[in-house]
């Protein structure tokens, strides 16, 4: 304890040296939680909070690094001429009709028998029938059944392009804009039913005639008198009917199509690094608050302010001041 006081007294008259060798225009620093120095007599300590003080330095910073970009290389197309069928091909048939040529065809008309001479035979009229024309096949020629179709031809397909446009900034920019595909419709005929023949089976003419048989022959004697033959006209079939087929080509139509020949792709573009040359403030010294020392003016035996006395809400003093101090804040 008596070590504690020795401390104390020896503080105390450090403190004493210190404010009668002050002079107005000195400065204590300000600590929180520390008293206020005694101050000598005639003068004041003023808390007076001392602004920052800031340096202007120049730098060069960056104000855009390196970059690259991709620049769009429109594609390239060309256009050619593309055949697509219109008609398919299809078979047609032409009837060569059956050729017929008159010929006399005999035939017996009596047939051979034996008389007598002492008795005629009797005689009756019979009529049978004969074959004037054979039987043959008659060919029609049913043609081709076909209907029209439409079609769409895609005569130029969609795509894109790119257009250099300016952005906000003053670089340069790219749009895309998109071109729709473009049609063209076509008739085209598909074959429903190829072309058939019809056969239809022309029966056999025949045609009646009168012969005479031997209804009763002769009794006394036998004579012979010969068969009698006679000739009719008939049609005979030379070469029978045929079909002969031709093939009628395919038609085709040529239209213009748009052919891609390059595809769109992207182009690697460098950006450089940008710089500018700036000046900012840097701080220096940061406010601080500070005891100074002031000269009182007596008037009328009382001590007067220099300058007007301040108490700040955010300023807590350590203690209460001495008599005849004040407390400034500037």
């Amino acid at each position: 304890m008596r070590k504690g006081l020795s401390v104390l007294t020896a503080l105390a008259f450090a403190l004493a040296g210190v404010a009668q060798a002050a002079t107005p225009g000195d400065e204590v620093s300000f600590r929180e939680g520390e008293p206020m120095p005694p101050a000598p007599p005639g003068m004041s300590w003023c808390l007076i909070q001392k602004p920052a003080v800031y340096d202007n330095i120049t730098e060069t910073v960056t104000v855009r690094p390196p970059a690259n970009f991709q620049v769009p290389v429109p594609g390239q197309y060309t256009t050619r001429t593309e055949t697509v069928p219109c008609v398919p091909a299809y078979k047609v048939g032409k009837v060569i009709p059956a050729q017929l040529q008159a010929k006399a065809v005999p035939y017996v008309c009596q047939e051979e028998y034996k008389v007598l001479e002492v008795v005629p035979p009797q005689f009756a009229d019979t009529p049978i029938e004969v074959e004037i024309c054979p039987a043959y096949e008659q060919i029609t020629i049913i043609p081709a059944q076909f209907r029209d179709v439409p079609k769409r031809l895609v005569v130029e397909p969609a795509r894109k392009e790119f257009q250099r446009v300016a952005c906000d900034d003053g670089n340069l920019c790219w749009t895309v804009n998109e071109t729709p595909a473009k049609y063209r419709d076509v008739i085209t005929k598909e074959l429903v039913s190829d072309a058939k023949e019809q056969r239809v089976t022309v029966p056999a003419k025949k045609q009646q005639v009168i012969i005479k048989k031997v209804v009763k022959p002769a009794s006394v004697r036998e004579v012979v008198v010969p068969a009698k033959q006679a000739t009719y006209q008939a049609n005979v079939v030379v070469a029978p009917a045929r079909v002969e087929w031709q093939t009628v080509p395919a038609q085709s139509q040529t239209v213009p199509v748009l052919v891609e020949t390059k595809a769109p792709s992207f182009a690697s573009q460098a950006i450089p690094e940008k710089k500018e040359t700036i000046t900012r403030r840097v701080l220096k010294q940061p406010a601080t608050m500070v005891w100074r020392l002031q000269s009182n003016t007596v008037y009328g035996g009382r001590p007067v302010a220099v300058a007007p006395v301040t108490q700040p809400s955010n300023t807590r003093l350590a203690s209460a001041p001495a008599s005849g101090a004040r407390y400034s804040l500037k």
